[in-house]
């Protein structure tokens, strides 16, 4: 039975990319080989759930974010010239991903509001996913700096690759990471967290 089980593990695992197969994984998936860019999904697929998650605050958005971002990596993989690691020119693609879906998100509620309709609108929008209180907070920052505090203390991204994710110089990445750590500070103090 443990014989039948590890030779299972090895076969599921065997396809899992490493860091040093993966470019050879995004080279054959730029070439069309699916089987390929499936490793890389299975990869990235929790870390990119978990970073949409903190920013768009919502657990099924979230997925949609999440199937939007690889939906739009794959038709942008032949573009992919690899100046960044693969993880963080993914990273970009959820992040712009996210904020369209919170565009969007802002948009409609405007549309309720402008109808008269704001308490239908705010039944419509999911309560925050169970987290804790800190994680909770973010949702309470201004989206640049909840992108950039998830990207850093969550992803564990350097400022740079914060800078590449989210298209920005690092000195304004340094500032979101700044002001975000300082209002979260204020919140939970506020809220007696601290």
């Amino acid at each position: 039975m443990v014989l039948t089980f590890a030779r299972h593990l090895s076969r599921n695992f065997a396809h899992e990319p490493t860091a040093s197969n993966e470019a050879a994984l995004v080279s054959r998936a730029t070439r069309g080989d699916h089987s390929a860019f499936e490793a890389l999904v299975r990869r990235y697929q929790d870390r990119v759930v978990n970073l949409a998650r903190r920013i768009v605050s919502d657990p099924d958005a979230a997925q949609d974010v999440t199937q939007e971002t690889f939906i739009k990596a794959y038709q942008q993989l032949p573009r992919f010239r690899g100046l960044a690691k693969f993880s963080t020119w993914l990273y970009r693609i959820t992040v712009n991903e996210a904020r369209g879906h919170l565009r969007a998100h802002r948009r409609r509620q405007a549309r309720w509001e402008r109808y008269g309709r704001r308490e239908a609108a705010e039944s419509l929008v999911p309560p925050a996913e169970q987290a804790g209180p800190l994680v909770r907070l973010l949702v309470e920052l201004p989206e640049k700096q909840r992108i950039a505090l998830a990207l850093f203390y969550l992803q564990e991204l350097s400022v740079a690759e914060i800078a590449q994710a989210a298209g920005a110089p690092a000195g304004t990445v340094k500032a979101w990471l700044s002001r975000g750590r300082e209002r979260l500070r204020r919140l939970a103090g506020e809220r007696g967290l601290l």
